[in-house]
């Protein structure tokens, strides 16, 4: 039977895992009766562990209501396994919960720490939080817990877990019709409970144990006071037909919303969008912060949602960073020390770092992808978004977003250039060295870049920034690339960068929302921002901690 190091204490009981989790989980909230009727239902997990509970209650939603209903489950865990050892620990329910099981290990997240939002289907989503209760419950926002599910190592050897820290923030989260259900009745999780408005229920427990408890919030919140004025099919026109806009029309898609995008251009990614191959790689910081936490989470989330997309030359080859001085050292060190990556997703490789999860992609075809079966109006340019007949709007264009704001953000546009390069030896992964070769692209030549040039707007190919890439290249390899040999043609494009270097993403006033600035990140970025600003619409718990909303937020920057 699996059992956690860390607390010297086994997963399930051992009188039946599942038979556990039906008798004190879903029977001890009233499940599947709880969720009759209602087009929503969010459950919280504190103790994700193998996902058993999380998978019991996903068959339960599904046998149990009608197409149009949706199940989120929310779960926290401070260690989470390998998907090896959840195979292994699962393998006994693989006859009841095998297609469950596949799907959820098919897109289980990287072990990186934050919030990890995974789309299982159209109707149920899980989002599991990697880190430490006291840091996540109290980040968390945007919407009410309609159960809660009280799980994770008995009192008397995790109690650093069943405080005040847990229960103030269920009390916070909770609604007049929230219940919940634990395994435990241990005085001190009796008492807590109470103390923060919670009924207490003692009953009979599982198997060997007497008793466990149950019960109900108190407090005078309504259900669904956060959306209560909710359109529940509501309309959003998007500004953009580029990787950030196209994410979030596949977001409102995903919703079962009407989905409009408005382009400029004669195409879909018609700006800088456009390239044929672009690197999957995370932005970190050598300390933890707002900003590793947020590409940290966006890297794995690209990885996983990628995963779902044919035909759009989306590979995974790994990404080396070359240690070329000092500061990258200092930097690479930084990242394993200190931002709780497990060493399954990075490495120092002698002196260099490794991503074993580097990839590549077209953004090209990736936004035709996410924008299928959406409405695409191209050639139109909005001068008024009074025009636009729409519940939602979302800015999504680029430097081009203070043509249609009262109050300019601080973004630029910068100037990049990559080279098309013949086949070379050795290269069948990402390399980066200040600048970046990728492996092979569809038609057979290397992406070399990139030039970086703020303020520019010409997207002329120029020799003199071929020769810039080739330079770079040259310094830090043997081999030896020419304009006149190796480069067979280019692509220049206008990226856009904000003052502080990070994506500016969530409401900025009334009903518009803004997705911008993402710069030499747009892969991994637009994708996270589309999942965060369709949540806010929703009135859904957010994949993302408040430190990194404010960090992200347009309105930041009338705070200094």
């Amino acid at each position: 039977m699996i059992r956690s190091d860390q607390f010297d204490d086994v997963y399930f009981s051992a009188d039946g895992g599942m038979a556990e989790t039906a008798h004190v989980f879903l029977d001890g909230n009233n499940l599947p009766h709880a969720w009759d009727g209602k087009p929503s239902f969010t459950i919280a997990e504190s103790g994700f562990g193998t996902g058993l509970n999380f998978l019991c209650a996903w068959k339960l939603f599904e046998e149990t209501t009608t197409r149009d209903q949706k199940l989120h489950f929310i779960s926290f865990e401070k260690y989470p396994l390998s998907k090896d050892q959840i195979r292994e620990a699962l393998i006994q329910w693989y006859d009841v919960l095998g297609k469950y099981t596949d799907r959820y290990l098919e897109l289980y997240p990287l072990r990186v720490p934050g919030p990890h939002k995974i789309h299982l289907n159209d109707r149920v989503t899980l989002t599991l939080w990697i880190g430490d209760v006291h840091d996540v419950v109290p980040e968390w926002s945007g919407g009410q817990v309609d159960a809660w599910f009280l799980d994770g190592f008995t009192p008397s050897k995790n109690p650093d877990m069943w405080n005040d820290t847990l229960y103030s923030n269920m009390a916070r989260l909770s609604h007049d019709q929230t219940s919940y259900a634990t395994f435990t009745a241990a005085g001190d999780v009796r008492r807590g409970l109470e103390a923060t408005g919670f009924s207490v229920e003692k009953v009979k427990g599982f198997g060997r144990k007497r008793d466990m408890i149950k019960g109900q919030y108190l407090g005078d919140k309504k259900t669904g006071i956060v959306s209560s004025s909710f359109s529940p099919s509501p309309s959003v026109a998007i500004i953009g037909g580029g990787l950030a806009g196209c994410a979030i029309a596949h977001a409102v898609k995903r919703a079962g919303w009407h989905a409009t995008i408005y382009e400029t251009g004669e195409t879909l990614a018609f700006g800088a969008s456009g390239g044929k191959l672009g690197m999957i790689n995370p932005k970190l910081t050598a300390k933890p912060s707002a900003q590793a936490t947020y590409y940290g989470c966006a890297y794995a989330n690209v990885l996983r949602q990628l995963m779902d997309f044919d035909n759009v030359d989306f590979n995974i080859h790994g990404s080396r960073h070359l240690c070329i001085d000092a500061d990258k050292d200092r930097r690479f060190t930084g990242y394993i020390k200190n931002l709780g990556w497990h060493g399954d997703h990075i490495a120092r490789d002698g002196d260099n770092l490794y991503y074993p999860d580097g990839a590549t992609v077209s953004p090209e075809k990736l936004c035709h992808a996410m924008a299928e079966n959406v409405d695409v109006q191209l050639n139109s340019k909005i001068n008024n978004l009074s025009d636009l007949q729409a519940d939602y709007i979302v800015l999504a264009n680029g430097y081009a977003v203070n043509e249609l704001l009262l109050d300019n953000l601080p973004v630029q546009g910068v100037r990049g250039q990559v080279s098309w390069i013949r086949p070379q030896p050795d290269i069948d992964q990402n390399k980066c060295f200040g600048g970046y070769i990728t492996p092979k692209t569809g038609d057979g030549f290397h992406i070399l870049g990139s030039s970086f040039q703020p303020w520019e707007t010409s997207i002329e190919v120029r020799d003199s920034d071929h020769q810039e890439n080739l330079d770079r290249y040259n310094q830090t390899f043997s081999e030896s690339l020419s304009i006149n040999d190796d480069v067979v043609g280019g692509w220049a494009a206008i990226r856009t960068a904000s003052k502080d270097r990070f994506p500016i993403v969530g409401h900025g006033h009334d009903n518009i929302y803004i997705s911008t600035a993402h710069g030499s990140h747009g892969i991994i970025s637009s994708m996270m921002a589309a999942d965060i600003i369709i949540s806010q619409i929703m009135g859904d718990m957010i994949p993302a901690s408040q430190a990194v909303l404010n960090a992200l937020s347009p309105k930041r920057f009338h705070k200094r």
